[in-house]
């Protein structure tokens, strides 16, 4: 069965394809104009970039769960169409939250699930209300008195977990009722695939106009790049909120993942990053880091056999996260987030070159895009105006607005009754003109990292 769209929805994609076509026709044009020749290359290419990912995700992607729905298993053993899962997530001093993320574990419409909660030496009274859950044979929790982040305590989860799927959440997020049970669907359906990441928006949205803000950016990050990225089955993160994994892909390298080093010392962010890239990577990688390992437990219980799994997105699987609420908040999260960045870079970076062409030549330029961005602000928006060019200014942040709305059009495509769409814009100026400049910030504290929610 295929993923549907309504006619309505097919018409607002293909009015975000001509936009970005017409754009797109416009740069073109205007690059024989130009003197300043690499600079002009530069957004042609980025333009055709985002046009390109828009105009192959609206005619190619297909949910998975809605393509294997229909799909039987040729085993007809109860633990192979019903494998146990094992939900998992870390908390630490999230005492707002912890209980909603629990229960919405607990709500799951897929029974055959453990939960496994692990605080990490909480300061709050997030230990409190986990205790309360002591008498659930469902649920599982482990106290931990000293914080060793959140890597290290996923790892003690993962080592009494009995399921043969692992799912991950964040302590801030919750899960649609059904999420669990279409992405074991996938698994179940196809062998292949390694990890699924599910869809995320942000519980929050309400909040204020940074929240709302924020979920225009949320889906268009899910259902534009990391449905681009499905269609090949290498999707460079199964974000924290809903990530799924199959044991056979992940349980090898818990080590090297917990371990993780860079720039010669322990790396605790680029959790959700870096343990993607060890299921895209583990034919490549692999042999390597259970060597490294090779006396843990987690290499010697069982030897998995080195492999590069598909990796997709399910559009229907939903998970809800609450997002930052102020700027400075929104600040730590962003610097967080590119230190990530950077890091997954060098790794996922070093062998992601071996995957498809489209996707593989499209990685490698969003990362110069992130590198030069900045530069481009610099000149678009201060040295050109400092030297009475002050229509590049306008025009350039017009440009940066106008694919904002790009991205706001795909996301009423897909909420036809939600208004956030409209600040969709906002973001992308905000990542121009704000977030683009963190990157430096974040290499030069790169080596300063400690897990905590922003």
């Amino acid at each position: 069965m295929r993923y549907s769209v309504t006619p309505r929805a097919r018409k607002l994609t293909f009015l975000a394809v001509l936009l970005l076509l017409t754009i797109l026709a416009g740069k073109l044009m205007w690059a024989y104009r130009v003197i300043d020749a690499p600079f002009a290359i530069y957004g042609i290419t980025v333009t055709t970039v985002l046009f390109l990912t828009f105009a192959i995700t609206a005619f190619r992607y297909r949910d998975p769960y809605m393509e294997r729905m229909g799909i039987g298993v040729s085993d007809e053993r109860r633990e192979s169409r019903f494998p146990l899962v094992s939900c998992m997530v870390a908390v630490r001093d999230e005492e707002k939250m912890i209980e909603q993320c629990v229960d919405s574990m607990k709500a799951q419409v897929y029974r055959n699930i453990e939960i496994i909660v692990v605080d990490d030496a909480s300061t709050d009274s997030t230990r409190e209300i986990l205790d309360r859950y002591e008498d659930d044979p469902k649920v599982k929790v482990i106290h931990l008195e000293k914080n060793v982040g959140k890597k290290a305590a996923l790892a003690q989860a993962m080592e009494s977990a009995n399921g043969a799927i692992f799912a991950f959440t964040d302590s801030d997020s919750v899960m649609a009722k059904d999420a669990i049970e279409k992405l074991v669907k996938v698994m179940v359906s196809d062998p292949d695939v390694g990890a699924i990441a599910g869809h995320c928006r942000a519980l929050n949205a309400d909040k204020n106009i940074i929240t709302a803000v924020q979920d225009s950016w949320y889906e268009g990050q899910f259902s534009v790049r990391k449905a681009f990225e499905s269609i090949w089955g290498v999707v460079t993160c199964v974000s924290g909120p809903l990530a799924v994994f199959r044991r056979e892909a992940i349980y090898n390298y818990i080590p090297a993942w917990v371990n993780d080093q860079f720039l010669g010392q322990e790396f605790r962010f680029a959790t959700d990053r870096t343990l993607t890239g060890f299921v895209l990577g583990g034919e490549q990688k692999g042999p390597a880091l259970k060597e490294k390992f090779s006396d843990s437990p987690f290499v010697t219980e069982t030897d998995y056999p080195c492999r590069s799994w598909k990796i997709e997105y399910c559009k229907s699987a939903r998970a809800y996260t609450n997002v930052p609420e102020t700027p400075q908040q929104v600040i730590k999260q962003q610097v967080r987030w590119k230190k990530s960045f950077i890091r997954n870079t060098f790794f996922t970076g070093s062998f992601y070159w071996r995957k498809p062409l489209l996707p593989a030549i499209f990685y490698y330029l969003h990362i110069l895009f992130v590198v030069v961005g900045p530069f481009m602000v610099f000149r678009h928006v201060i040295y050109l105006p400092l030297n009475g060019n002050f229509s590049s200014a306008v025009l350039y942040l017009a440009g940066i607005a106008f694919i904002g709305l790009m991205f706001g059009i795909a996301y009423k495509a897909e909420n036809q009754d939600c208004h956030r769409w409209v600040y969709r814009p906002i973001m992308s100026l905000m990542s121009t003109l704000v977030f683009s400049w963190l990157i430096f910030y974040s290499i030069l504290t790169i080596r300063k990292s400690i897990w905590a929610r922003a």
